[in-house]
Order: C-alpha cells, then structure tokens, then sequence
C-alpha cells in the first residue's frame, strides 16, 4: 500500500520513505482525480442534454443587462459543490456512524475534520443530493435533467475513489477470508481473494519485519479486497448507465436507475465489509445496508414515478 507518493516512489527508485512526495497523499490524488473524471464526463452529458433540446441556455439579467448561460458552463461550480458538500456530508456522517471516530472528533476535532480518513460515502451521497438540487433550482436549470447527467459521473467518479481506498490501505477492507480460493476461482489472482494490505495508513494489524518508515503494519490476518470490488462493480454499472442514458427519454429515469443500481451494489457489498452492526427488532444489520435498501426503493418508486410522465421534448441538431 501506499499512504502518500513518497512510499510509492521507494518501491519505484528505492528512494527513502517519508520525503518531500509525502506531502501528496494517496487517497486525496485519487479524489482528485475522480472529480475531474467526474466533471469531464458531466461536462459532455450536458452538452449532449443542450445539443438534443432536453436542456436549454437561461437568460440571466443582472445589473440591467441579460446574457445566455449555457448548462455546461456551470459544469465547474456543479462539480465543486458537489465534492465539497460530499466531502463535508461523508465527514459529518462518519461521526455518526462510528463510534470510534467521534471518541477521535472529541480528542482533537480540527485533525480529525481535515484528516483524510473517516469518510462515510452515503453521508456525502445524502448531502449532495440535497445541495446540488437546490443550487441548480435557483439557477432555473431542470433539476431531473441535472441528476440525470450526474449519475453516471458519480459512478465513474466512486470508482475511482475506491482506489484511492485500496492503494492508500484506509480500512474500506473486508472481513477475514478463512477460506481457501474456491476452483472456480482459480483463474483470480490471489490479491483479488486475500490481501494483508502491507503499510496500510491506519498503522493496524502487526508490525512488517525489517519495515522502514513511518507506516510498517500490515494485518495479521488476509481478507477480502472490497475497495477493489466495489470500483470493478463501480466501473461496470458507470457503462451501463452511460449507454442507457440515450435510450431513456424521460426525466429522472438515469438518476432513478442509479439510486437502484447504487443501492444494490453497497447492500451485497457490505455482506463481506468490516463494518459496525447494528440491531433492531431481533434484525442485525449496518448502517449502510439500511441506506442502501433505502436507495433501492427510491430507485424503483422513482422510475415508475418518472417512467409515467410526459416524455421530454427532444429537438434534434444535426
């Protein structure tokens, strides 16, 4: 694993861990790197959405005179809401969420605001959804055809992310894998099925032999890769929502589509997560199982709801 580039280079060069490239750290280059992913792919579903006639330029009137905003042109400020309000949200519900991580808040509350880890993807999810809306509402944009261009750009975008999980070690891990490698899943390297997730960023597990620097644990135990999983899965459903997005022609059945397909991929997911259970009426589950059955019923419900509605009125350019 690598907690920032500097490990990263030691692998490569041989150079000393803990070096000036430790300051660009693993899971923040990733995260940068899916918002940029994510707001190049917005960018071209927008454009796609003015080209056809399902969103239109607005008229905006300030100080007496008016101008033509593109959707597109927004397509920065959209973007940068949304990872900041994810990332706020994902904090938030991080502290919620576990209990371990507010006993951190209350021990030292700026580090553990600012730190990279205890980040709850669904607190982000859920805070998004409800800024991104409201600011393109104020704009006079159509907030269906909004979340409609979102959805595969936070698809791809999660995938992405995910990596920056597994790379940087952040806990994302999944349980133990007690058992062997079945046959049918021979043709699976072994770090797919069971990694020990080597200089980790959490410093858990055991300490690494003959380890120089400052992240030299690893755990004692091999489990399940879930950050790779969950991006392969992440990956897949961001094609399948891209290729849909044409063949839908009413508002709001994308997006509808990625809260199901969302939901459906974190609830199998987290059957073998490690994750903090919880119980309710002789029902024991976690946190973002719950939120993602959630996320499957909104999906449903919601693309019947869409499903039933007027077609959009699509004006083909040449």
């Amino acid at each position: 694993m690598y907690p920032d580039f500097s490990y990263f280079m030691h692998d490569i060069f041989g150079t000393a861990p803990d070096n000036f490239f430790g300051i660009i750290k693993t899971f923040g280059f990733f995260l940068a790197v899916a918002i940029l992913i994510g707001s190049y792919f917005l960018s071209q579903e927008l454009k796609r959405k003015e080209q056809n006639g399902t969103l239109a330029p607005i008229k905006v009137t300030k100080d007496g005179k008016t101008t033509i905003l593109h959707p597109y042109e927004k397509t920065g400020d959209i973007t940068l809401l949304c990872a900041f309000s994810g990332i706020v949200g994902a904090k938030l519900f991080a502290l919620v969420e576990s209990a371990e991580t507010f006993q951190s808040f209350l021990r030292d509350p700026i580090h553990t605001l600012f730190s990279g880890s205890g980040l709850a993807i669904y607190g982000g999810l859920i805070l998004a959804f409800l800024v991104v809306p409201w600011y393109v509402k104020k704009l006079g944009i159509s907030t269906l055809q909004i979340t409609d261009a979102t959805a595969p750009a936070l698809m791809i975008g999660y995938a992405v992310g995910r990596l920056g999980c597994q790379f940087s070690g952040d806990g994302d891990w999944g349980i133990q894998a007690l058992s062997p490698k079945p046959g049918w899943a021979s043709w699976i390297p072994d770090v797919l099925w069971s990694q020990t997730y080597p200089r980790n960023v959490l410093k858990e597990g055991i300490p690494i032999p003959d380890c120089i620097g400052e992240y030299c644990n690893q755990l004692a135990h091999g489990v399940y890769p879930t950050p790779v999983y969950e991006s392969i899965m992440a990956f897949l459903i961001f094609l399948l929502l891209w290729s849909l997005r044409k063949k839908f022609v009413r508002a709001g059945q994308l997006f509808f589509t990625y809260c199901f397909l969302n939901g459906v991929e974190r609830f199998f997911i987290e059957k073998i997560r490690v994750n903090e259970k919880l119980h309710l009426g002789g029902l024991t589950f976690t946190q973002a199982e719950l939120i993602s059955f959630i996320l499957i019923f909104i999906g449903i419900i919601g693309f019947i709801i869409t499903s039933r509605r007027k077609p959009e009125t699509v004006i083909v350019t040449p």
